[in-house]
C-alpha cells in the first residue's frame, strides 16, 4: 500500500514547541504508513533539520509572507502544489494558514490547522494582521487541531466549541525519556561546571518576546540576592539572545547564567535543575512545563499557562504582575524530594506521545477514505 504523503508546514527548523511536538510525532507514528515532509520558512543552522531528514522527511523552503509579498506568495504554493502531491497538508504554521489552505483545496488536499498557541507576537500592527489573516483559516481547514481551550479560541473562536471537526491534540511528551536519573544529573551538573552546592534554576525556550526572557533576567538577579550560589541554565537559541545577554551584563551577572543553545538532551539538562522558572507572556499549552513534572522538577510559572498543564503539586503559579522579588521568593522555596516518583502521572496521561500518535494516526486515515 502506498503511503499516505502529509505535509508538516511550519515556521522554521529551530527547536522550539511546535518543532518538538512534530519531532515527538514522528518518533511514534508508523512511517511504514506514513510519509511526513516539512514546509518552513528558512532552514536554521542550529536547528534540527538534519533530525528531521534521518525520519525519512524532506524538507521545502517557501517564502514567509509578509503582505507585500502576497502574489509572490501565492505563485510559490501554486508551484509548489502543482509539482508535489499531498494527501494532507497540517498547517501549524497559521498566520498565513487561510492563503495556503485556500491553494492546497484546490489541489484537492485535506487541510489540518493546528493551533499551538493562544497569542499572537509582533508589535500591536502586527497582532492585528495576523488577526485578520488568521480568520480566513476557519473556512479553509477542513480540521480544526488545538493544544487546549485557550488555543483553539484564539485562531477559531467561539465556534471551535460545536464545529464536528475539531479535535483537542494534546502536547504530548515521551515520558519514559524524563525519568529522573541521579547520575544522569550529575554528568550534565559536572560538564556545565555547576558544583552539587550550587542552586541551579532553569529555563527551555527560543529566545523570543512571548517567552519573557527579560523578566526571567530580573527574576535571577533577585534570586541571586537570597542565595548568592545560585546559577541559571537558559537552553535554547533566538533573536532575542544578545539582548538578554547585554540585560545579564548590566546586572552584573552573566557570569552567573549559562548558555548552552539548542540541546537535543533537555530531558538531562532538566534532571540537573533545581527549579524550572517559566515566566511566558502566553502558552497555547506550555509543553516545557509537563517535562519538568515528568522529571519531578519544581515549577514556577506565569498564571496565563493553561491550566491543564497542572498535573502534579510541582507546580507553583506567579502572576506577571507581581515583582520580580516576590517570583524569586517562591522560587528559593521550592523543592522535590523523591523526583522519580512524579513520572508515572504523566506516562499514564492523555499527555503521554504514545498515545497521541495513535490518535493522530487514525484521524489522518479517517480524513482520506
Amino acid at each position: 500500500m502506498d503511503k499516505i504523503k502529509i505535509l508538516m508546514v511550519m515556521g522554521n527548523t529551530g527547536l522550539g514547541g511546535t518543532q518538538a511536538f512534530v519531532l515527538n510525532l514522528l518518533k511514534n507514528i508508523d512511517l511504514d504508513r506514513f510519509q511526513i515532509d516539512i514546509a518552513v520558512n528558512n532552514e536554521k543552522e542550529d536547528g534540527i533539520g538534519d533530525i528531521f531528514r534521518q525520519y525519512g522527511c524532506n524538507i521545502y523552503i517557501l517564502p514567509y509572507f509578509k503582505v507585500y509579498n502576497y502574489f509572490s506568495f501565492v505563485k510559490a504554493w501554486r508551484s509548489f502544489l502543482k509539482q508535489h502531491y499531498y494527501s494532507i497538508i497540517h498547517a501549524h504554521s497559521t498566520n498565513s494558514a487561510s492563503i495556503y489552505l485556500k491553494i492546497a483545496k484546490e489541489y484537492g488536499c485535506v487541510t489540518v490547522a493546528h493551533s499551538h498557541s493562544d497569542g499572537y507576537r509582533g508589535n500591536c500592527y502586527q497582532k492585528e494582521i495576523k488577526k485578520i489573516f488568521a480568520k480566513g483559516v476557519r473556512k479553509y481547514a477542513d480540521y480544526w487541531f488545538a493544544c487546549s481551550d485557550k488555543a483553539a479560541e484564539r485562531l477559531f473562536g467561539d465556534e471551535y466549541k460545536s464545529y464536528p471537526r475539531y479535535f483537542e491534540i494534546p502536547n504530548a511528551i515521551n515520558a519514559k525519556k524524563y525519568l529522573y536519573d541521579e547520575n544522569k544529573a550529575k554528568e550534565i551538573r559536572a560538564k556545565l561546571g555547576v558544583m552539587e552546592d550550587e542552586f541551579l534554576c532553569g529555563h527551555a525556550g527560543t529566545f523570543s518576546q512571548p517567552k519573557n526572557h527579560a523578566f526571567l533576567i530580573e527574576v535571577f538577579n533577585e534570586v541571586l540576592k537570597r542565595n548568592n550560589r545560585a546559577k541559571l541554565l537558559c537552553c535554547g537559541a533566538g533573536a532575542l539572545m544578545p539582548q538578554i545577554k547585554a540585560k545579564a551584563k548590566e546586572l552584573g551577572i552573566l557570569n552567573r547564567i549559562i548558555f548552552p543553545g539548542v540541546v537535543m538532551n533537555i530531558n538531562e539538562y532538566m534532571m540537573a535543575m533545581d527549579v524550572f522558572i517559566f515566566p511566558s507572556l502566553f502558552e497555547g499549552f506550555g509543553i516545557a512545563v509537563l517535562e519538568a513534572e515528568a522529571c519531578g522538577l519544581p515549577v514556577v510559572m506565569s498564571d496565563v499557562i493553561p491550566s491543564v498543564v497542572d498535573m502534579t503539586d510541582l507546580v507553583h503559579r506567579r502572576s506577571l504582575s507581581d515583582s520580580a522579588s516576590l517570583w524569586a521568593k517562591t522560587i528559593v522555596g521550592v523543592s522535590s524530594n523523591d523526583r522519580a516518583s512524579y513520572n508515572e502521572t504523566i506516562a499514564n496521561s492523555k499527555y503521554n506521545m504514545n498515545t497521541s500518535a495513535q490518535m493522530i494516526s487514525s484521524l489522518y486515515m479517517k480524513m482520506i477514505k
